[in-house]
């Protein structure tokens, strides 16, 4: 006896044929039907056949069940062979009266397939649900060679995925499909790709996927609640393709990426929503884990802080933008060939830029850090540059042979007089362009005869600032004349010199005069007194005489 029973496609139409009458049979067990409407190969596989049912009787009627009954795993199969089923002729679940409900129980398999070498067919779900009950069950994505898009419309939480094959997980806009636990792989080289506007929320916060194929976000949102301790990796252990969509936390704690980085497009990183706005981390696992640029890619910053460990390379160009805050920290070597652009929010550089592409801070946008870039840079109008980190760490920001070119605003810190630790200080070994604005920000005055190397190293310069300003400790602004701005606070004047980049804060001339002339008003007054003490006492030796 055969434990497997197939029923063709034409199984409904048959039914739909036939005159039902309310009545419930079962097929049994050894039956296979190929056929319909009494037109069969062998009387066994009609299901026109009464022999082939429980009681005898062929089930007809408007409220039928057909009930399909074995004693062992039982397997449902609609088999068609046909690529197309012809106009008129369809077989949809919920509108037909004796399959309201598909139920599947325990050890059994439902099974849909289009068996023709045509291209295959779509299962859709229309106007009702899709149950799985509150006990954990798996969810297999399994055709052998490439999964359809799987679309979700309501939120599926405390499942189990199992992957087989590379597919997408197509999640509807407005809607949410929630994952808990993550994605297991049953085959060992399974890729993931999400797409759709909607919001797949990978849930688990102490295990990690296990597919090797690697996640690529290709639209929507993608959230995650791991915080990115090892093990804890929602996203596999292949790399992570940022195409198209946003990613960021289910929470506004801070989370980890711990995968390989391929940047192929525009994304967004974190959320100006309060509610999803925790800070990212992109992880280098020790330097094993790397970002490869592999197109003109765009990543937003939506809100928050992302710090970038990971090195780069590839030949693509990398666009900054949104308000907030990407931090390529000392573990970060950005070694792709195409040019940086910040267009928004900060970058904030402690690593090396060694690829000789150029860099460019747009308006509104801001370069900071104590990092190297070795290509052409540009602070263009409105931008601004601020070696260190604004807010009292300072530092020494690095330029290579390609040089510095400034029209935006350079913003320096000083508290002291050591470079890099108590003032800002740029080493250039290429040419340096003035330009713009310098806001020069003094926190405690400076003694006399002070110098201070805020530009150092260049090859060359040229330009002017449009305006120096002092703030804090010193307020004013320096006036320029054939290259030296000067500046005169209380008993000190200050001089910023172009071809040197340096400040020097020494005595103002005016009190070292006052300070002269009062030592000459004393000179004078100590030889009157020396005059008038001589007489007295020759006089009085005159007297005693």
């Amino acid at each position: 006896m055969r434990s497997i029973l197939r029923a063709m496609f034409a199984i409904a139409v048959a039914m739909l044929a036939i005159g039902f009458q309310p009545t419930t049979a079962s097929a049994q067990s050894v039956s296979t039907f190929l056929g319909g409407s009494g037109t069969t190969s062998t009387t066994q596989q009609s299901w026109t056949t009464a022999g082939n049912w429980n009681t005898a009787t062929v089930p007809t009627g408007t409220a039928v069940w057909a009930q399909i009954n074995s004693s062992t795993s039982p397997i449902l199969r609609i088999l068609y062979t046909s690529a197309s089923l012809g106009s008129g002729t369809s077989l949809t679940v919920g509108a037909i009266s004796f399959l309201p409900t598909l139920a599947v129980s325990s050890g059994s398999t439902y099974e849909i397939q289009n068996n023709s070498s045509g291209t295959k067919g779509t299962l859709k779900f229309y106007g009702i649900d899709t149950t799985i009950d509150g006990t954990a069950r798996r969810i297999i994505l399994d055709n052998q060679t490439s999964l359809s898009d799987v679309n979700f419309t309501q939120t599926l939480a405390g499942q189990d995925f199992e992957l087989y094959s590379s597919g997408a997980i197509n999640v509807a806009a407005g809607t949410q499909l929630t994952l808990t636990p993550l994605i297991r792989d049953g085959s060992g080289s399974g890729t993931v790709t999400k797409i759709g506007r909607g919001v797949l929320s990978l849930a688990g916060s102490s295990t990690s996927s296990t597919y090797a194929g690697g996640f690529s976000l290709e639209g929507g949102i993608v959230q995650w609640a791991a915080s990115g301790v090892s093990g804890t990796n929602p996203f596999g252990s292949g790399p992570l393709t940022l195409r198209s969509g946003t990613l960021r936390s289910t929470t506004t704690t801070g989370k980890s990426i711990n995968s390989n980085v391929v940047l192929d497009g525009s994304v967004t990183l974190g959320s100006t929503d309060p509610s999803f706005n925790g800070n990212i981390t992109v992880n280098s696992s020790s330097g094993s884990l790397a970002t490869t640029i592999a197109s003109n890619s765009i990543v937003t910053i939506a809100g928050g802080s992302t710090a970038w460990n990971q090195s780069t390379s590839g030949t693509g160009s990398l666009t900054l933008a949104g308000s907030g805050q990407v931090r390529f920290t000392s573990l970060s070597t950005l070694a792709h060939t195409g040019s940086t652009v910040v267009q928004a929010g900060t970058l904030n550089l402690q690593g090396n830029m060694t690829s000789a592409s150029a860099v460019s801070v747009f308006n509104a946008a801001t370069l900071l850090g104590t990092g190297t870039i070795s290509g052409a840079t540009s602070i263009l109008s409105g931008g601004t540059f601020s070696p260190g980190a604004q807010g009292g760490a300072t530092g020494v920001f690095t330029f290579g042979s390609g040089g510095l070119s400034l029209a935006g605003q350079s913003l320096m810190e000083v508290a002291g007089v050591t470079r890099g630790t108590q003032y800002d200080g740029v080493d250039i070994s290429g040419p340096l362009g003035y330009g713009g604005s310098l806001l020069l920000q003094f926190s405690g005055t400076l003694a006399d005869n002070t110098a201070l190397e805020l530009f150092k190293g260049f090859s060359s310069q040229s330009g002017l600032f449009s305006s120096i300003t002092v703030a804090g400790s010193y307020t004013g602004s320096l006036t320029e004349s054939s290259g030296v701005w000067t500046g005169v606070f209380g008993a000190q004047t200050m001089t910023f010199t172009n071809s040197t980049g340096n400040i020097l804060i020494v005595p103002e001339p005016a009190a070292i005069g006052l300070v002269a002339g009062v030592g000459v008003v004393a000179t004078v007054a100590g030889l009157r007194r020396r005059r008038t003490t001589t007489r007295l006492a020759s006089r009085k030796r005159a007297v005693e005489v």
